[in-house]
């Protein structure tokens, strides 16, 4: 049984910790509170309806997944272009740091290992003033049940590491390393990041349908640009895509 009750403890800058044994979304916990400059953390054993990229469902069982919601606060000076990718880029950081190598980023905002997906991340934002209040969240696979069922090829730690860390102290880093990636992001930028994201990038090189300016173009997956969009090479030019529902691999 998970027990996160000293979590707050366990965080190195202040923050306000919510935790729940069971709640329908830790994304929508957080955005429902008023707005605070204070970083809050929301973190669940369960969530009953979770949320991934366009209303898509993360489906969750209790204690196999770590399931928790940041909601930090950026000046609104800051681009949040590409946020998505330096939260993955934070959570490759910490499973690293857990002895799991050779773990990709598929863009604009998953974790896969082996071909398979392991985490997600949905980040949803509102401009409070002169502020911008970002939640983030972050579902990732820590040990299913084998009868897990799911449309997407999925693995989980427990299935890759040799040693598991607890559940707890892994939720503690990655919630620490989110918030250190973007203490960087706000002072650098998205291209501070760029070669990391390179090194990890699942798409590059593959081949993509990427639908624009009313057209379907085929091409080849050349990376992200430096305001977070990606890149396909076609046979006349490069063209960028902001959203996952424009392209296709083939």
């Amino acid at each position: 049984m998970a027990d996160y009750s000293n979590l707050e403890g366990q965080i190195d800058s202040p923050v306000e910790c919510f935790v729940f044994d069971s709640i329908p979304s830790t994304n929508d916990y957080l955005s429902s509170l008023a707005f605070s400059k204070t970083t809050q953390v929301c973190i669940t054993r369960q969530q009953t309806q979770g949320k991934g990229q366009y209303d898509r469902t993360w489906i969750s069982q209790k204690d196999t997944n770590v399931l928790f919601s940041i909601r930090h606060v950026f000046d609104t000076s800051v681009s949040l272009n590409g946020l998505s990718l330096v939260i993955g880029l934070a959570v490759v950081n910490t499973l690293e740091e857990f002895g799991l190598a050779n773990v990709k980023l598929k863009w604009p905002n998953d974790v896969f290992f082996n071909e398979k997906k392991m985490a997600g991340i949905l980040i949803e934002n509102s401009v409070q003033g002169k502020s911008q209040s970002v939640v983030i969240g972050l579902g990732l696979n820590y040990k299913l049940n084998q009868a897990f069922e799911c449309n997407t090829p999925w693995v989980d730690l427990a299935s890759v590491l040799q040693q598991l860390p607890s559940i707890e102290d892994l939720s503690a880093v990655l919630i620490n390393t989110i918030l250190k990636y973007c203490q960087l992001f706000a002072a650098q930028g998205l291209t501070y990041f760029l070669k990391s994201w390179q090194a990890v990038d699942y798409l590059a090189g593959k081949g993509a349908e990427v639908d624009i300016d009313n057209q379907t173009l085929q091409g080849v997956i050349m990376g992200v640009s430096q305001q977070g969009a990606l890149m396909i090479k076609t046979d006349s030019k490069v063209v960028e895509a902001y959203s996952s529902n424009q392209i296709r691999l083939i």
